[in-house]
């Protein structure tokens, strides 16, 4: 081999390893598109422009779920990212408009008891759960209202909602008791089984819930969901949306 060939195959090597290096330490591509695939969002987008720490666990916890469960799965986590966050700082009238449009998808969704379940597990993006797509528009308008005035309320400086594990089980406790109507033995043991209790028993035992809790006093209705909203979310987006796409007839968007 010539001086002249092994030098080309040293330049050759060292470019391959630089472009190999950049490709491992710098950003995805996810990464690099996410601010312009997040403006597809503009309330996510100014939320993110605001606050970097939360476009931070955005970006992070989104990349990850787009990674294992594409887009639908990548969406599902930006919406709740946006609720948690946002919804434990909006007021009376926002959180209890949230609470009648679920309350009304709900009704809408429980003549097909898996999308109902579907629903409650993955929430809803558009083009699912076509049947309901009026009530689920509204629903969205309303989440948007409520994360909207919470962004403009926490800036503001009011503090967040928060509560104990005590006081949250006693709210979970009274949702399950009335005052409208208490769950059956067997709704509860549905609640238990999570992604495999009886789809029936699950969509009844949230309508009953809701109904539960827009049957109390306003105020209380109120501060009781913006405890449970600012409660950190553990569902697993993209696990929950795989099994529920296993299911045939979910309404889901599925791979």
């Amino acid at each position: 081999m010539t001086r002249r060939s092994l030098l080309l195959l040293v330049a050759v090597a060292l470019l391959a390893g630089n472009l190999a290096y950049a490709s491992l330490s710098g950003p995805s591509g996810f990464a690099r598109d996410f601010d312009r695939n997040l403006a597809r969002f503009p309330l996510a987008a100014s939320i993110a422009r605001s606050d970097p720490a939360l476009r931070e666990v955005l970006l992070r916890k989104t990349e990850a779920a787009f990674n294992e469960g594409g887009w639908p799965a990548a969406n599902g986590v930006l919406n709740i990212i946006l609720a948690n966050e946002m919804e434990a700082y909006a007021d009376d009238e926002h959180i209890n408009a949230v609470d009648r449009a679920e309350l009304t998808a709900l009704l809408t969704l429980m003549s097909d008891p898996l999308a109902c379940k579907s629903f409650l597990m993955a929430g809803s993006q558009r083009g699912e759960f076509s049947d309901a797509a009026q009530e689920l528009a509204e629903l969205g308008a309303a989440h948007g209202a409520a994360i909207a005035n919470g962004f403009e309320r926490k800036t503001k400086g009011v503090a967040r909602a928060q509560a104990d594990d005590e006081e949250l089980g006693a709210i979970e406790m009274q949702l399950r008791r009335g005052p409208f109507a208490e769950l059956t033995r067997q709704e509860l043991g549905a609640e238990s089984r999570y992604l495999d209790g009886n789809p029936a028993l699950m969509c009844s035992a949230a309508i009953k819930k809701q109904l539960n809790l827009l049957s109390a006093d306003r105020v209380y209705s109120a501060y009781a969901s913006r405890l449970r909203r600012a409660r950190g979310n553990k569902i697993d987006v993209v696990e929950v949306r795989a099994k529920l796409c296993r299911e045939p007839g979910n309404s889901l968007s599925c791979p």
